[in-house]
């Protein structure tokens, strides 16, 4: 009788690789949840017709995170920093969390042009990706944007 000697398997390179490929798509399946989420949110705010409804929604986000805000600020035509920052605040969250033509955007803010809103947009994502405290200033806004629209 002969006795079989079992031989150790040999580490599977394509299985062990597997695993890594495996754990890389669970990271980036939860962060298309993330994504999929935010979609979903934008897709509510898109199915809304009134730009009014976004004004309101768009104050009353910057009100919560600045007490001092006034509604009026966006169409005052004056260059105090005060006031310029929240009205570009303003201007990106009407950009970049609605559907409305930049025109009309401007329009509303004491009818500026549609490269204001397009300067705005780009400078206060410039400012939240180099500023902390401006970066949470602006998270919060955003959200309170989407609790009073959604």
């Amino acid at each position: 009788m002969k006795l079989k000697i079992k031989q150790p398997k040999k580490p599977n390179s394509r299985t062990s690789f597997r695993v890594s490929e495996i754990d890389t798509l669970k990271e980036t399946i939860k962060h298309q949840a993330v994504r999929i989420a935010e979609l979903e949110r934008m897709l509510k705010l898109d199915n809304m017709n009134a730009s009014n409804e976004y004004a309101k929604a768009a104050h009353l986000a910057i009100k919560s995170v600045f007490p001092y805000y006034q509604a009026e600020y966006v169409k005052l035509h004056t260059r105090k920093r005060e006031i310029v920052e929240l009205r570009q605040i303003f201007l990106w969250l009407l950009r970049n969390k609605t559907t409305m033509p930049l025109k009309k955007i401007g329009a509303m803010c004491g009818n500026r042009h549609h490269t204001t809103v397009m300067h705005s947009t780009r400078l206060v994502n410039d400012l939240a990706d180099t500023n902390k405290k401006y970066r949470e200033d602006l998270d919060k806004i955003k959200l309170a944007f989407e609790n009073f629209v959604i």
